[in-house]
């Protein structure tokens, strides 16, 4: 993740600048100054769509992981099962 945010660094940068913005309208109560900042940011701010794509990179990465690490654990579980089976049948 880290990796992807660093190569990603410039839209990391103006998305945390505009988030700023947004939050100080917000803090001081402007509910729609800080709606039209964020429209706006959306707008100005195409780096934002780099963004959004390396949180998806991150996300598939984590399933992917996971997934690779749920099929270990299976087959894992599967080769010592048969493992245990045929040393309980090769000692009788």
């Amino acid at each position: 993740m880290k990796e992807i945010l660093q190569e990603n660094s410039d839209a990391v940068r103006q998305a945390g600048e505009a988030l700023v913005e947004i939050g100080t309208e917000l803090a001081a109560g402007r509910i729609e100054n800080a709606l039209g900042r964020l429209e706006a940011a959306q707008q100005q701010y195409r780096a934002w769509a780099e963004l959004d794509q390396a949180i998806i990179d991150i996300q598939e990465a984590v399933h992917d992981r996971k997934n690779t690490l749920a099929v270990q654990q299976i087959l894992t579980e599967l080769v010592g099962t048969i493992l245990g089976s045929a040393l309980r049948t090769g000692m009788h």
